[in-house]
């Protein structure tokens, strides 16, 4: 349904930050940040998953976030609004990640 690409690779001090286009139909649709030490870890944290306004509510989201959960072998993610969570919850599940609450912003962590 969606394509991921890798826009660019960012070194941090501890990780490295991936940024992703999302594509639908050769169209880009979104963006995604990821945070993880490599391409081989096996945890990841999607800083952010942005998808455009017009595009929402088709599925894109969803399909782009388990293509990285596939890629990492599962990713965290922490929502911000209910909308959000609500979504997480259904895709995963709470997290028992222990730096979790370093991420939390207020509706849990969860693992997809």
């Amino acid at each position: 349904m969606t394509e991921l690409k890798l826009k660019d690779i960012i070194e941090e001090d501890s990780y490295n930050s991936y940024e992703f286009e999302i594509y639908a139909d050769g169209e880009k649709v979104g963006a995604a940040n990821v945070m993880a030490e490599n391409e081989d870890d096996d945890h990841a944290y999607v800083e952010r998953i942005d998808i455009n306004s017009g595009q929402q509510n088709k599925g894109y989201g969803t399909d782009a976030l388990q293509q990285l959960s596939d890629k990492w072998y599962g990713i965290e993610i922490a929502p911000d609004n209910p909308d959000a969570q609500r979504l997480y919850a259904r895709l995963g599940e709470e997290s028992s990640w222990e730096d979790a609450c370093y991420i939390d912003q207020g509706y849990g962590v969860y693992r997809i």
